[in-house]
This record gives structure tokens, C-alpha cells and sequence, in this order.
């Protein structure tokens, strides 16, 4: 799969590479094939539209193939940059395409901002939220607050990061929904990012009736001893319960512990057979 993905990389840079060159030929060297057509202009204009978008590409391409080369990739935030230069590529080619669709019906560039200057203001205010996506989605595709696959919590949503685009940032939640969020929404939000944190140890949240509690390291030694059958792969001292905050009827708890060895598949295993240990704990415990 990986061959062929590269072979295709190669096919489109070869073929951008010559419709460059042959762009770059018409124009400087022969373009008598351009008036023969009977609209020169128009033509010319597609030219340097598909010469640009071709020099984008190929510029992006090198970009990506020097951070590799530097072993850059090998860092946090790496998926991020790509996604930052793939999100630059994509603004780039949209104000092309602008300038070019302007070009093709002959609208002059500085007639048109000088006659839109009066409603300048009012685009400003109907833009305001785009624009402050749109830098806001550039600023994470650079930094490593959270990158692709990271599992992160923002305002009430949780889950791993799908995609960070120029626009929007998607999640897949526990439950496989895709949750889309704007990024200035993101940027606005207390942002939790769990995989920045030791990601053999899990977590696990719940309340409890203050009355059925009578002793909390008593509580704590029969939730170990409940999950007991996991303690060949769980480190012996790592057992810890917290008390998160205390309410008039109940408290909140934190149980945690720390896996030996990193697995996915068997951290979530455990995980979910932990959290019925402990729903079962807590519902056998209930005040009568």
C-alpha cells in the first residue's frame, strides 16, 4: 500500500514538474499557440492558474519531504505541522482561484477593493468569526497542544482528534460520532488533552453516597482487591483513590492506577472490566 501510495506521489510530481516547464516554455519562448485560439488573454489566465497551482504543490511536497529528511517527523506535533502546510496550501490556492475567476471576467483587482472600501466595515464585522477560525485553526496546525490522535476533552465533548482543518476541528467520541467543533470555539474552551499524561495510567471517575462510605482507605483497599485478577499487569504500589470534591450528599472520586506496560487493546479491555467492578461496587454499597 505504501509503494503504491509513493508511486502515485511521483506520477503527479513528474506530471506537475511538466506542465510547468511546458507553461513556462509557451510563455517565454513560443506562445503563438496561445493567439491562434482567438482569445489569448483567457487562455494565458488558465496557464498561470494551472502553473501556480503546480508550483504549490511541488513547494509542499519538498516541504514535507526536508521535515522528513531532518527527522523532524519523529517529534510531537509533527502530524501537525503537515496539516499546517497542507492547510497553508489549501488558503493559497483559494485566493488563486479568486484572483483568477476575477481575471477571467476582466474585473480590475484595484477597482474593486477601492469600490468595496465603504463597505470595508461591515464585511469586517460579517467576517470577524471565519477569520478568527481560520487563524486559530493555523495556530494549532504549529504547535503541539494537541495533534491527530490525540484523546482530548473540549467543553463537554471527549474523544481522539480526527482532523485539524483551517475551519474546524473534528473528534471521534467514545461512542464513534464524529463531533465537529469551529476552532474559535476550541481556542475559547479549556482544552484537556489525556494522551499529554502518563498514558499507562487510567483514570476512572465516580460518585458515591457520603453515608455509604465509612472509610475511605478501607474503600480504596476493597477497590484494589475487586479488580485483583488484573494485578499481573497493573504495578503493585501505583493504587490510588482521590477525592475530587466533597458535596452535601455525595462525594466525587477519582480510583487510579498504572498499567505496567503500554497496550491499547488490553488498556481498554481492563479499563471497561474495571469500570464494571466498580459500578457493581458502588451499587452494592448503597445506603438502604
Amino acid at each position: 500500500m505504501k509503494d503504491r501510495s509513493l508511486a502515485g506521489t511521483l506520477a503527479f510530481l513528474i506530471f506537475e514538474v511538466l506542465v510547468l516547464a511546458l507553461g513556462i516554455y509557451l510563455i517565454q519562448f513560443d506562445d503563438r499557440i496561445l493567439y491562434t485560439t482567438g482569445r489569448p488573454e483567457f487562455w494565458r489566465v488558465l496557464l498561470y492558474f494551472v502553473m501556480t497551482v503546480a508550483v504549490l504543490n511541488i513547494i509542499t511536497r519538498f516541504i514535507k519531504w526536508l521535515y522528513q529528511q531532518q527527522n523532524y517527523a519523529k517529534r510531537r506535533g509533527a502530524k501537525n505541522f503537515i496539516y499546517g502546510v497542507e492547510n497553508i496550501r489549501k488558503l493559497l490556492l483559494f485566493g488563486v482561484v479568486v484572483f483568477t475567476i476575477f481575471s477571467l471576467l476582466g474585473i480590475d483587482f484595484r477597482t474593486l477593493f477601492t469600490s468595496l472600501s465603504i463597505v470595508a466595515a461591515a464585511i469586517a464585522i460579517v467576517s470577524k468569526d471565519f477569520v478568527n477560525d481560520l487563524i486559530v485553526g493555523i495556530y494549532y496546525s504549529f504547535t503541539d497542544v494537541f495533534e491527530v490522535g490525540d484523546y482530548v476533552k473540549f467543553y463537554t465533548y471527549r474523544g481522539r482528534v480526527a482532523d485539524i482543518g483551517l475551519l474546524k476541528v473534528k473528534i471521534m467520541n467514545d461512542n464513534d460520532d464524529v463531533v465537529i467543533l469551529p476552532n474559535g470555539k476550541v481556542y475559547t474552551s479549556e482544552i484537556i488533552n489525556y494522551t499529554r499524561r502518563d498514558v499507562r495510567l487510567l483514570s476512572i471517575d465516580f460518585e458515591m453516597d457520603i453515608r455509604a462510605i465509612q472509610d475511605v482507605d478501607s474503600l480504596e483497599s476493597e477497590l484494589t482487591e475487586s479488580i485483583a485478577q488484573f494485578a499481573d499487569v497493573i504495578e503493585p504500589d501505583s493504587y490510588l483513590l482521590k477525592i475530587v470534591e466533597v458535596k452535601k450528599d455525595f462525594m466525587e472520586l477519582k480510583f487510579q492506577f498504572r498499567l505496567m506496560s503500554l497496550d491499547r487493546e488490553r488498556q481498554r479491555d481492563i479499563k471497561r472490566q474495571v469500570v464494571r467492578k466498580v459500578f457493581s461496587y458502588v451499587s452494592s454499597h448503597k445506603p438502604k
